[in-house]
C-alpha cells in the first residue's frame, strides 16, 4: 500500500533546527582567536562500500554475500569550504550501486545511482579543545540534503527476469531516472598526514522520500542506504602571505591557568614605527688627533699668526663618538611552548618539516619554549617567520628576543 511521504521541506526543516541547535555553541566555543586560522578549501576523492536497507533485503542489517551478494560500491569527490575550526560545508558527488536479496519471496533487485548532496560538518573536538594547526585527528558529525537519480530492476531471484522496474527511461530525472530528496547524517574522522593532505574514514546512512528504491512497497516507509568511504583530501588556501598590520605576542599564563599550549594575544606594536635601539652598555671614547702642518711663512706676519695658535689646546680637545652596543641581542621565531614538561626536538622537527639541529629549547616563567633561528635584526627574523607560516604550517609563529641567552619580557 502506498503512504503518502512528508515532502522534503520537512527535512529542510529538521536540518535547521539542528543547525540551529548547534551553532550557538559553536558561535559561543573560545577557541584561539589569534591563532591564525584561516578558512580553506579542500578538494576530496573517496571510495567505498554501498549497502542497501529496505524491504528486499535478507537480513536486517548484515549484508549477504552468496546467492546473489549484496555488497557493492561507490565513489565520489566533494569541494569542501571550511569556515571555521568547528563549522564546514561541503557539497558531494556520489555514483554508486546498490542490491538486494529476499530469498523467502525469491526476489533480488539491482540500482545504480547518481547523488548530490549539500551538507555541514560540526568538528566535536575543536568544540570541546583550543584549535591547533598541528593537531593529528579531528571527529565530526556530518547533516545534509540531497537527491538521488536512481535505475532499479527487481528480478526473480531464479531465473533474473525482470518484474518491476523503477526509472529506466520512465522517471522525471536526467535519462528518465527515478528523482528522490533525501536526509543524511553520519559520522566521520580526519587523520592528519600532512600540512595539506588528510585522510578521512567516514559513514553516513541516506533517509529516502520514497519506497521504492527496491521497486517494492512495505514495511518501512523509507528506504535507506549507507555509504562508509576512505577519502584523501587536499588543502588549499588558508596559508595567506600577507600579515595583518598588528604583529603577534604572547602572554603566558599561570599554571593554573593552563599546562598546555601558551594563548597568544595581540601586541601593540607598528611595525611602520621605528624600533627603540637596546640600551646602551656603554660608551666608547675615542679621542682624535688633529695634526696641523706648519708651513714656512711667506711672510712674517703669517708665521706669527701660526705660532699665536692655541695648538695644544685643539690637539688635546676629544671628540665623543656614541655607539650603541648590541651585543647579547638576538631576534628568534617561536614555534612552539608548554608549560613544565620538555617537547621531544625530534617530535618538533618531524611535525614541523625543521632540521633538529635548528630548534633551541629554553626556558622561561616555567615554559618550555623552542625557537629557531638568530638574527641582528627584526626584519630578518619577520622574514623568517613569514616563510615558516607560509611553507611550514606553522601558522601561530610569531618573533621574540633574546639578550644573552635569555628571553626578553617583550621586543626591545
Amino acid at each position: 500500500m502506498y503512504h503518502n511521504k512528508p515532502p522534503i521541506v520537512k527535512y529542510l526543516i529538521l536540518t535547521i533546527v539542528l543547525l540551529l541547535f548547534v551553532l550557538p555553541s559553536i558561535k559561543a566555543q573560545s577557541y584561539n582567536k589569534t591563532s591564525n586560522f584561516r578558512s580553506f578549501w579542500q578538494i576530496n576523492v573517496n571510495g567505498g562500500t554501498s549497502l542497501f536497507f529496505g524491504d528486499i533485503k535478507q537480513y536486517q542489517f548484515a549484508p549477504v554475500s552468496t546467492n546473489e551478494n549484496e555488497w557493492r560500491f561507490a565513489g565520489g569527490a566533494m569541494l569542501i569550504k571550511q569556515i571555521s575550526p568547528i563549522f564546514g560545508i561541503r557539497g558531494q558527488f556520489l555514483y554508486g550501486n546498490l542490491a538486494g536479496t529476499r530469498r523467502q519471496r525469491n526476489l533480488y533487485f539491482e540500482s545504480n545511482y547518481v547523488e548530490f548532496n549539500l551538507n555541514a560538518t560540526i568538528g566535536i573536538r575543536n568544540i570541546f579543545q583550543k584549535y591547533r594547526a598541528d593537531q593529528v585527528w579531528n571527529a565530526y558529525i556530518l547533516l545534509g540534503l540531497g537527491i538521488t537519480n536512481f535505475n532499479t530492476e527487481l528480478m526473480d531471484l531464479q531465473t533474473k527476469k525482470v518484474l518491476k522496474s523503477q526509472g529506466n527511461g520512465s522517471g522525471s530525472s536526467f535519462a528518465g531516472r527515478s528523482l528522490q530528496g533525501m536526509f543524511l547524517g553520519g559520522l566521520g574522522l580526519d587523520l592528519r598526514l600532512s600540512n595539506r593532505v588528510n585522510l578521512n574514514l567516514e559513514t553516513a546512512n541516506r533517509l529516502l522520500d520514497t519506497d521504492k528504491l527496491d521497486a517494492t512497497e512495505g514495511g518501512f516507509k523509507y528506504d535507506v542506504y549507507n555509504y562508509t568511504s576512505l577519502g584523501i583530501s587536499y588543502k588549499f588556501g588558508g596559508n595567506s602571505s600577507k600579515q595583518s598590520k598588528k604583529e603577534e605576542y604572547r602572554y603566558f599564563k599561570p599554571k593554573e591557568e593552563t599546562d598546555e599550549v601558551i594563548e597568544s594575544a595581540d601586541y601593540d606594536y607598528n611595525p611602520n614605527k621605528p624600533i627603540s635601539p637596546p640600551e646602551v652598555d656603554a660608551l666608547t671614547i675615542e679621542p682624535v688627533i688633529v695634526a696641523i702642518p706648519v708651513l714656512p711663512p711667506a711672510k712674517e706676519t703669517v708665521v706669527e699668526e701660526i705660532i699665536t695658535v692655541p695648538v695644544e689646546e685643539v690637539i688635546t680637545e676629544p671628540v665623543i663618538k656614541q655607539e650603541v652596543n648590541v651585543q647579547g641581542i638576538e631576534y628568534r621565531v617561536q614555534i612552539r611552548a608548554k608549560y613544565g614538561k620538555a617537547i621531544s626536538i625530534h617530535h618538533l622537527s618531524t611535525t614541523y618539516n625543521i632540521p633538529a639541529s635548528e630548534i633551541k629549547e629554553n626556558t622561561y616563567n616555567g615554559f618550555y619554549i623552542y625557537t629557531v633561528g638568530s638574527y641582528p635584526t627584526y626584519d630578518q627574523a619577520k622574514e623568517r617567520r613569514n616563510y615558516l607560516r607560509l611553507n611550514n604550517g606553522i601558522s601561530d609563529s610569531f618573533i621574540v628576543a633574546f639578550r644573552n641567552g635569555a628571553r626578553l619580557n617583550k621586543l626591545p
